[in-house]
């Protein structure tokens, strides 16, 4: 493997580092949209109040999902940075505490105490070297890439509104039983190619990772089904105007 194949890997991975926002967004889109719609339409025959509500959901639940990951990203940045900040400031004013803990840390990777010395040694001689290995390997804080939170919002909520649309395209072009029934296959089929698109990211039978987001899928649409008979069953009177 030469120099240029690791860095092309190494920027294939940090190209994929949104995959759990896109992954997240895209199923909760899905998944809440086609329950809400399945129990909308148990519950009246109104196409319109099915699709007005569906289009709300979605907008409101992107808003609502870029914002919390917006400000969950940006916390733990904050708070990564703080603890980068306080390894640092810790490696200057105990620079024998640091090694020692460093030497500890090697020791634990399978280096004999030799060599674990003559590396830190090498490493003291160098500060910045020093400190990003120490604040890695005694505490835990690689460099990886989780301080962008602007970018992790706006995947969250593209991709939220993307699984949202597709459950409520159906409604737009038919109405009825039909429309709902597509709208749990297309929702499942979707959910089936994001399952297999994460196996085969992540190494896994793509059939099996597909077929467990189908199955949530399915159960979702079910489950909204369900709560809305449930509803008309204790408030029969009650008709949702058009």
């Amino acid at each position: 493997m030469s120099l240029e194949t690791i860095q092309q890997k190494k920027q294939l991975i940090e190209s994929r580092s949104r995959i759990r926002e896109f992954v997240f967004g895209i199923q909760d889109g899905l998944i809440s949209t086609v329950g809400l719609l399945a129990g909308m339409q148990s519950a009246t025959e109104n196409n319109g109040v099915v699709i007005v509500t569906g289009l709300t959901a979605m907008f409101s639940g992107a808003l609502s999902m870029a914002t919390g990951s917006y400000l969950s990203s940006g916390a733990q940045k904050d708070i990564f940075d703080k603890e980068i900040a306080d390894a640092e400031k810790l490696a200057e004013r105990e620079p024998y505490i640091a090694a020692e803990g460093l030497l500890k840390a090697l020791g634990e990777e399978g280096l004999s105490k030799e060599q674990s010395y003559r590396m830190v040694k090498v490493l003291l001689l160098e500060r910045n070297v020093f400190l990003r290995t120490f604040q890695e390997k005694v505490f835990g804080l690689g460099s990886a890439e989780i301080n962008q939170p602007f970018q992790a919002a706006l995947v969250m909520g593209v991709s939220f509104i993307i699984g949202a649309i597709i459950p409520i395209v159906p409604f737009i072009v038919m109405g009825g039983a039909a429309a709902l029934y597509l709208s749990v296959f297309l929702s499942a089929a979707t959910l089936f190619v994001v399952g297999a698109f994460k196996g085969r990211l992540a190494g896994q039978s793509q059939l099996v990772s597909g077929l467990r987001f189908f199955a949530v899928a399915v159960s979702a649409a079910g489950l909204g089904y369900l709560i809305g008979l449930v509803v008309q069953w204790f408030f029969p009177g009650i008709s949702i105007p058009a």
